[in-house]
């Protein structure tokens, strides 16, 4: 059984404890976070009782095989140094760190310490974006020539003009890393190494610190497919994620509206305009945030790997490579 804490009161709470929560093999024996009532009820109605302020008196006084991270990356580089240190495996949230060096410290640390290390890249883990991957990797309509991103939302703290590191690029925030990782890490799933980039950057007053809230950007990748990718998380009245796959002899679409992970569907366009549809329900529990079923499939995995001492994707080598492109994107941004 693999002894298991959580550390954040915001997604840690309501993302990584429900997922990790109901796991076989695996039993969450404490979470730190701030010990708000929605914390406290939360715990009580599982039978979580170790509740914890400070991450460094929980990982002195717990017995733990794996710490579950989900805060700032500035906060997530200290609480995964020390845990890696103790000999814990580390699942961690996007981005890895703030920067470069940080990332790749806890890279060789994790590899010195022969320990288990994931990093939260969710989409991949979808059913149906599976399943776009395969018809690209299958070429059922020919060789991938070009792939597009649209992502338009209105976030959180830009509509109600939160004042957090989410909007502060010196604390790891910023469109680029907040969401754009995410987007890097996809786009190196469905089409190979990104060789070239280039990028423009926008605002928004309602930005409180002052991050980027738009990227707008070419790459091209190795194997000399092109891309053109716009995201941005201050729209008001479009909420969109659409990926558009052109193929040979026509184009995939991976869509979906109002939500996060869950009512993706895929249109097929062959050279004749004929349409196919691919959509799967999914009945999620009620109160439940709609990621928890798709984190726990990625948590199931880690669990087993830590368990059974085994290689996992994604781990803190794509959480490095993510790191690196996106500074690479800001250095050379237009």
């Amino acid at each position: 059984m693999l002894r298991i804490a959580i550390v954040g009161s915001g997604f840690g709470l309501y993302g990584h404890l429900p997922a990790f929560n109901s796991i076989r093999n695996c039993k969450v024996i404490a979470i730190c976070g701030k010990k708000t009532e929605r914390l406290v009820n939360y715990c009580e109605s599982i039978d979580l009782k170790k509740i914890y302020i400070d991450w460094q008196e929980m990982l002195k006084k717990e017995k733990l095989d794996a710490i579950a991270i989900a805060v700032n990356p500035s906060s997530q580089y200290k609480i995964a140094k020390k845990a890696i240190e103790k000999g814990i495996n580390v699942f961690a949230e996007k981005p890895l760190a703030v920067n470069v060096p940080q990332a790749k410290e806890l890279l060789e640390l994790a590899k010195k310490n022969k320990i288990i290390h994931a990093v939260d890249f969710i989409f991949p883990e979808i059913d149906l974006w599976q399943k776009a991957k395969q018809l690209i990797d299958d070429k059922a309509i020919g060789e991938l020539k070009h792939i597009s991103v649209n992502w338009d939302f209105l976030s959180f703290d830009i509509k109600n003009k939160v004042s957090s590191w989410k909007t502060n690029v010196r604390e790891g925030g910023g469109s680029l890393s907040y969401y754009f990782s995410h987007t890097l890490y996809y786009l190196e799933y469905f089409v190979g190494e990104i060789l070239d980039i280039k990028s423009i950057f926008s605002y928004s007053k309602d930005s409180i610190n002052g991050g980027e809230t738009g990227i707008d950007l070419l790459t091209r990748f190795k194997n000399e497919v092109r891309g053109c990718v716009h995201l941005h998380c201050d729209f008001r009245g479009l909420n969109r994620h659409q990926l558009i796959f052109q193929c040979e002899r026509g184009t995939i679409i991976l869509e979906n509206e109002n939500a996060i992970t869950e009512g993706f569907i895929i249109k097929i366009y062959n050279e004749n305009g004929v349409e196919k549809l691919l959509s799967k329900n999914v009945i999620m529990k009620k109160d439940e945030d709609e990621r928890v079923r798709i984190i726990k499939k990625i948590a199931a995995r880690f669990v087993d790997a830590c368990i059974y001492n085994k290689q996992f994707v994604p781990s803190f080598r794509e959480g490095v490579r993510v790191q690196e492109l996106m500074e690479k994107i800001r250095a050379e941004q237009m």
